[in-house]
């Protein structure tokens, strides 16, 4: 192990053995929780450093991984462009030096543009990395979600400190944001991501309030089969949360997941045939005529084609905005849903098939 991951192992503490999994038997004392939305993250300021704790849905509440933060990371490797985007808003993209997964950033994503200079090297697959490259590339830490599994695994076992990120298995859109506030400590950025905290926080509250009075709420399907299976968002999701909050109702809001259910075609057909609005996102343009051929059972959904949309998610960075600024998502929705509250407005990053 270099000088420099001797040096962050003592800066960041992992007090826990990440690479196991093994659940922790205490937690921080003292102080207030900088991340009281957050479910599974929690803050805690002390006199010489920040104390966080990361969990999982499947820890008892006990956390994953402890970190003590008491300087910046200076040189890191993140294994999602869902996470560059939030390190390059708080101004701090200078402190990535790789990046999983390179061929996934868009073109015109700041990654991208500085990877095709040399100045962020890719460092492979998030599911197998080069552990050699990361190794050469000198870096303070890896920046991982707390899924990774056998990859992550590696990565310690090579001596590679790990920071766990457990941000997309919240339950509700604000607590997943305010996730920001771990990266921005991370980075020496706290009060920029607090910033960014506070004006998403406001934006989406003002935005859920405008239409919490609606007099109906359209029923609203989302995404198509893929290889036989549809999968939806969870009832208890945050995607289905943000449905709710703009207005709109969800089939399986009654469910009680997390996650995505998988399901046939057959059963949504069952379940959402009469849903008012059809929300897809995919890799590419989608039309009228695409669908059909792609899912021939389009025409027993009410809501095909006249109120179907769909997100080109190469395109318009939908996944980076729905983690840390789902306020634009949440515009995006409530319009679709309730038009007449938004006058002459366009959705950003949904428009309808044609």
């Amino acid at each position: 192990m270099n000088s420099r991951f001797k040096l962050l192992v003592l800066a960041l503490a992992v007090i826990l053995c990440a690479c196991s999994r093994r659940q922790a038997s205490s937690s921080v004392a003292g102080g207030t929780d900088m991340a009281p939305e957050a479910k599974y993250l929690t803050l805690i300021q002390q006199d010489d450093c920040v104390m966080a704790e990361v969990s999982t849905p499947w820890s008892g509440g006990k956390p994953i991984a402890t970190y003590r933060i008491d300087k910046p990371l200076e040189r890191s490797v993140v294994f999602s462009s869902v996470y560059t985007a939030a390190i390059d808003e708080l101004g701090a993209i200078g402190c990535v030096a790789g990046v999983a997964d390179g061929a996934y950033f868009v073109p015109d994503d700041t990654v991208a543009r500085l990877m095709a200079n040399g100045r962020i090297a890719d460092v492979g697959s998030s599911m197998s990395p080069m552990v050699e490259k990361i190794i050469d590339l000198d870096a303070d830490a890896v920046l991982v979600s707390a899924m990774e599994g056998g990859a992550s695994a590696q990565l310690v076992q090579s001596g590679i400190p790990v920071i766990y990120l457990a941000d997309y298995l919240e339950e509700t859109p604000l607590a997943r944001a305010e996730w920001i506030k771990f990266i921005g400590l991370l980075y020496g950025r706290g009060e920029a991501a607090d910033s960014v905290w506070n004006n998403v926080r406001r934006e989406y509250t003002l935005l859920r309030d405008r239409v919490a009075n609606v007099g109906s709420r359209p029923v609203v399907l989302t995404e198509k089969p893929m290889s036989g299976v549809w999968y939806v968002p969870g009832g208890h999701s945050y995607m289905a949360r943000l449905i709710a909050d703009a207005g709109g109702k969800y089939p399986w809001d009654a469910d009680t997941s997390t996650g995505s259910l998988p399901l046939d075609e057959g059963g949504v057909i069952d379940r959402a045939s009469e849903a008012d609005v059809w929300l897809i996102k995919d890799a590419r343009d989608i039309t009228a005529s695409g669908l059909l051929a792609e899912v021939p059972h389009a025409k027993a959904f009410k809501a095909y084609p006249a109120a179907t949309y769909f997100c080109n998610t190469v395109e318009k960075p939908f996944f980076n905005s729905v983690a840390f600024h789902p306020e634009r998502v949440l515009r995006d929705y409530a319009m679709i849903f309730h038009p007449e509250k938004f006058g002459d407005a366009k959705p950003q990053y949904f428009e309808k098939i044609k």
